[in-house]
């Protein structure tokens, strides 16, 4: 046979399996309903492991595993449209408005990029200063602020690790989100020259930013500090010509440094991105991205599987990243792993709505952190 007879026949087997695939889902629906009337679940391991087995024992050895594979595949999309068909919705109690002149928690002093942060997402209120990224969640937690500032994620140097382990330990949400530009200076005392400067300051993130910089430049000791506007008012008291800090050129000018060099960042469109969090659940107009965290077994396919539940409802994954599992639930499931999932949707959806119903249902460990504008 010539190319275009094999693509002929191809083409009639595929329209075969179409069919097929069609007849199957009607006869998925059908069962759907059974299993509603009889208060059945959706998955059902031992029916699953039968039909795989089955499948394994009539292929080649050569395609059992494909074969599996296909089989499995089809298997998701029907517990995808039995899912949608007759699990409840989830109940997600929530505002849609934000609190008027809020209080707003922040990590550092005034100046600093957390404080940028908070100016570009509320035009009024009282912002609060703490030492520790931890005390803004607690306080937020604690009902001691209405929301709380968080880096997450950097342009240069990635994800801000211990601040998504601290969303995922605290009882918090996330209801907006904010990048603001990091144009990092580097400053000091006022007629201080670059040559001076012996001694720099920044927050670790910052340095990391800045790496090409210092690594130029030579002979400078880089000691890290809590937050860079902190850095730059502890230079700003301190009398030592030899100190310099890493911030933005607002910051410099708010504590009465001059700025000795711009634009010291290896990225010239360096930039952070900002999580803002509240205490319960708001969703504000135009919240378009939902944000999870799912746990699923170390087992070939798994990963895959979890996806398929995205795809076949038409919800478009815009962040996956693999995180260590809570202390608790580690020791309750050594071999699960944890995925923070960041994916298009809004919760007055009824697909997202059964799909967050399902994750609570069936997987080991699953957190709703928030729905927000991406």
């Amino acid at each position: 046979m010539d190319l275009s007879n094999i693509r002929a026949k191809i083409d009639k087997i595929d329209d075969q399996i179409l069919d097929l695939f069609l007849e199957r889902m009607e006869l998925a629906s059908d069962v759907a309903k059974y299993k509603a009337a009889n208060n059945m679940v959706v998955f059902q391991s031992d029916r699953e492991k039968f039909i795989i087995d089955n499948v394994k024992s009539n292929s080649p050895e050569a395609m059992r595993k494909s074969a599996a594979f296909l089989f499995m595949n089809i298997m998701d999309i029907s517990k995808v449209s039995q899912i949608n068909e007759i699990t409840p919705e989830a109940d997600i109690p929530h505002t849609t408005q934000a609190k008027r002149q809020p209080s707003v928690a922040v990590q550092g002093v005034e100046g600093s990029y957390g404080h940028a942060a908070a100016k570009q997402l509320f035009k009024s209120g009282s912002v609060s200063y703490y030492a520790a990224f931890r005390e803004v969640f607690e306080a937020v937690e604690n009902g001691d602020a209405d929301y709380g500032i968080i880096p997450v994620e950097n342009s240069t140097a990635g994800e801000v690790a211990v601040n998504m382990e601290l969303l995922e330990s605290h009882g918090v949400y996330i209801c907006q989100t904010t990048t603001v530009e990091c144009a990092h200076v580097l400053a000091a005392k006022r007629g201080v020259s670059e040559d001076d400067i012996k001694i720099l300051f920044g927050h670790e993130q910052a340095i990391r930013q800045c790496a090409d910089y210092i690594n130029k430049r030579g002979g400078l000791t880089v000691i890290p500090y809590h937050n860079n506007a902190a850095a730059a008012q502890m230079i700003a008291e301190n009398p030592s010509a030899k100190l310099g800090c890493i911030c933005s050129a607002e910051c410099a000018e708010m504590h009465g440094l001059d700025i000795v060099r711009k634009h010291i960042a290896t990225d010239p469109n360096n930039c952070t991105r900002f999580i803002c969090i509240s205490k319960n659940v708001e969703v504000y107009d135009g919240a378009d991205t939902v944000a999870v965290s799912v746990s699923i077994p170390n087992i070939a396919g798994s990963l895959y599987r979890l996806l398929t539940k995205f795809a076949v409802n038409g919800m478009s994954m815009t962040k996956i990243q693999s995180k260590p599992l809570p202390m608790d639930i580690r020791l309750k499931f050594p071999n699960d792993y944890m995925f923070y999932i960041e994916f298009t949707g809004n919760i007055e959806s009824p697909a997202v709505r059964k799909l967050l119903k399902n994750f609570g249902d069936e997987l080991n460990y699953f957190k709703f952190h928030g729905n927000f504008k991406g």
